[in-house]
């Protein structure tokens, strides 16, 4: 029997939304829930500005800066390049990236912390480093950024003449090669790794990864809205950033730049971060994901093969701790069994049950500006948890998608 969820539960989720938006706990918010047969839940609520009660209300339509849930989309898009054979996991990327060639491995940081030293990687960079983020591409390896800033590379205004060298120059800082964090293969480091994807996939395909996307991915699905350009129409749709200040009420963004949204300054395509989509069209391309998995996709984008990558876990020992660490900053009330923390070419993945939640096998990820997600391949379902809100790991957002979460695996009259 294809999963559902009773009435009872939708009332639940309901109300947990409106009573939180109403509130201003959180500002405007979309839940989306599916299986491989389609929408199950979908809840929106809220509006456009938070700090004008008569904007106009979101909807399905609404389009998120959906940051690193791009990584799912360039891992995908990976995924569709290693079947047809033009690269592969083991694949040293320096062949098709030279930029990445003699990285160096960051060995100490001053007091204030700069780079104080660093040595040549022994190691190689592979497609693999880069899909699972063991490649040492950290965030952080440049300074001791505050997690709650982007980096420069991300938000530097790139001038005409400006593009992918420029963002390699930014990642090797004063050194004489891209810093790393730690030698590739040996640690886990969220950054710039699936940025580099998206370059590799550019250079194999001769496309652009916005050209790539529409072609073998979005419009395959029917997904209308996702682009890395913020044209006027999907500006308009846009549900614009809010900040939570000190004092726990939400505000408007007034506030440092993000990545460029002119879309005539965009000069290059950061397949890690770049992606506007609507939330309605993100859980189509999980959706696709449960079909393949369950093995009645109509016009499937992947082999199943390919999708099981996804929610295979590759971390070597060494590199479990790292991601624990990160899961506990960005979601500490998912309540990871030991060690059960895991992360595959693409998704972070939990290999024990999570009690009261998601099943053992379930992918996930989320995205610098609130957004988050997970597949459960087990129950068949997929969710969508979004706003736009900052500073990141925001509490309030952790409590409600634990609430919600819970709520949604908790009738013991759903099929589930």
């Amino acid at each position: 029997m294809p999963p559902s969820i009773t009435n009872t539960q939708k009332e639940t989720l309901d109300r947990i939304i409106d009573e939180a938006v109403s509130s201003r706990s959180t500002p405007a918010s979309y839940f989306g829930v599916a299986s491989a047969e389609g929408v199950l839940y979908q809840r929106t609520a809220g509006r456009k500005q938070v700090d004008d009660p008569e904007s106009a209300p979101i909807n399905e339509d609404t389009l998120f800066w959906v940051c690193s849930q791009t990584k799912l989309i360039t891992t995908i898009a990976a995924l569709l390049l290693i079947e047809r054979g033009q690269i592969a996991l083991d694949t040293v990327v320096e062949t098709i990236l030279p930029e990445l060639a003699n990285p160096v491995v960051v060995t100490s940081y001053d007091e204030a912390g700069w780079v104080k030293t660093s040595k040549p990687a022994k190691e190689k960079i592979t497609l693999g480093n880069l899909l699972n983020h063991t490649s040492g591409l950290d965030y952080w390896a440049d300074r001791k950024m505050p997690s709650s800033d982007l980096p420069l590379a991300y938000t530097y205004r790139y001038k005409d003449g400006e593009g992918v060298a420029t963002f390699f120059q930014m990642l090797k800082s004063s050194s004489t090669g891209v810093l790393l964090a730690f030698e590739p293969g040996t640690g886990f480091g969220y950054g710039f790794s699936t940025d580099c994807v998206g370059f590799i996939i550019e250079r194999l395909s001769g496309k652009t990864l916005e050209q790539y996307f529409q072609d073998h991915i979005f419009t395959p699905l029917g997904i209308t809205s996702a682009s890395f350009y913020l044209t006027p129409e999907l500006r308009d749709r846009l549900l614009p950033l809010s900040f939570r200040n000190k004092n726990g009420d939400l505000e408007s963004w007034d506030r440092p730049p993000v990545i460029e949204q002119d879309p005539d300054k965009v000069r290059f395509h950061l397949g890690g971060v770049g992606l506007y989509s609507s939330q309605h069209d993100y859980l189509k391309v999980l959706q696709h994901l449960l079909q393949i998995k369950a093995g009645n996709a109509a016009n499937a984008i992947l082999t199943r093969t390919s999708v099981d990558l996804l929610f295979t876990p590759t971390l070597p020992g060494t590199a479990t701790k790292g991601l624990r660490s990160f899961m506990r900053f960005t979601h500490p009330l998912l309540n990871i069994p030991n060690n059960a923390a895991q992360f595959s070419w693409g998704l972070f993945v939990n290999s024990a049950d999570i009690k009261g939640k998601r099943r053992s096998g379930s992918g996930a990820w989320d995205g610098f500006a609130t957004t988050s997600f997970f597949i459960d391949p087990t129950t068949g379902l997929a969710a969508v948890f979004a706003t736009q809100l900052l500073p990141v790991a925001d509490a309030t957002h952790e409590e409600m998608y634990d609430v919600l979460e819970r709520a949604l695996y908790s009738d013991p009259k759903a099929r589930l």
